[in-house]
């Protein structure tokens, strides 16, 4: 076993250690039996083939966007602005769909995968460029067009992409069966795009292990160091900004067009602010990443049967992933101190 996956790995099983203790210590709190919550926050999560799949699907977006994110963040650029990239992503997506006259399955994929990388690039273009020239704070920059993108939405569903049959909530109209990301377990929503987290996790292992890679690394800490090594500072920012948005826009289509099927006002659902995090809990590393979108989508599925099976309310794994968070960013930035 190498040093990294030993670390990854070490890294996420301290991790839920520490989630299953706070949950534990907020469940006995409440007065409910820890050990039968747990028990059913496990069952929740990979008690049938169905729950295991459904932890899968809510990992995929996780583990892509946090992929995405991770060159920024390790070359310490604080993009938060996934959550804007992949509705901006999940939205174009949807227009090209419908704007193709064709039913070809290869087409409509192809047009979708393409409108959705373009819109979380096209997205995240601005905070970077804003970030690499005139020195504006991408946190403050991406914040802000999250929330612009969340209305920008909802004015797409109103007018220009709403569905043609009035419905309760605005949504578009359902995609073309054609233009559906395949599923890849047969009786559960687990769908194909799901190899491109092993795709991306692939290539940024290799990635890491490069010049470029290590020179990423180095401009965290040594902007003058980077800049002589050949990384000027508008290339990295702007470049860690488009690889961030553009796996956030994948992460948009493959929630459209693998999972609901259809767009609608809370498609990010909360994963782009997750994926983030996320990418902090797996040490900015890959396989850490990976491993850490399985623990946080688990904690997500198992919640719910918790829920059903006890009395104990999902909320609890909310609290317990931020806790468990606001513990990884103090060690990091007492290490970063160190």
């Amino acid at each position: 076993m190498t040093n990294g996956l030993a670390a990854a790995l070490a890294r996420v099983l301290i991790g839920a250690a520490v989630l299953a203790a706070v949950i534990a210590a907020l469940v006995w709190l409440a007065g409910a039996n820890p050990l039968s919550v747990l028990r059913a926050l496990v069952h929740g999560a990979f008690g049938e083939r169905y729950l295991v799949a459904e932890t899968l699907v809510t990992a995929v977006p996780l583990a892509i966007v946090g992929l995405g994110v991770m060159p920024a963040l390790r070359a310490g650029v604080f993009t938060i602005g996934s959550q804007g990239q992949l509705i901006a992503g999940a939205a174009l997506s949807t227009a090209f769909i419908f704007s193709v006259p064709v039913e070809e399955p290869l087409v409509l994929l192809t047009v979708g995968f393409i409108g959705g990388v373009l819109g979380g690039m096209l997205y995240a273009l601005l905070p970077g460029l804003l970030r690499a020239y005139v020195q504006v704070n991408e946190i403050l920059s991406t914040l802000l067009l999250n929330y612009i993108a969340g209305f920008a939405l909802l004015w797409l569903l109103k007018g220009p992409l709403a569905a043609g049959a009035q419905t309760a909530t605005p949504r578009s109209a359902p995609l073309p069966e054609t233009s559906l990301v395949p599923s890849l377990l047969e009786g559960t929503r687990l769908h194909w795009g799901a190899a491109f987290v092993i795709l991306l996790a692939a290539g940024l292992m290799v990635w890491t292990r490069t010049r470029s890679g290590l020179v990423y690394k180095v401009f965290a800490s040594n902007e003058g160091l980077a800049a002589r090594l050949g990384l000027s500072r508008p290339r990295a920012v702007v470049t860690s900004f488009l690889v961030a948005g553009a796996t956030a826009g994948l992460a948009g289509w493959l929630q459209v067009a693998g999972v609901a099927h259809t767009l609608y006002p809370s498609v990010d659902g909360g994963l782009g602010f997750a994926g983030i995090l996320v990418a902090v809990l797996g040490g900015l590393t890959p396989l850490g990443i990976v491993l850490a979108s399985l623990l946080f989508a688990a904690l997500t599925t198992g919640a719910q049967g918790m829920q059903m099976g006890t009395s104990v309310p999902a909320a609890i794994a909310v609290v317990a992933q931020g806790l468990v968070l606001l513990i990884v960013a103090i060690g990091l930035q007492r290490k970063r101190m160190a």
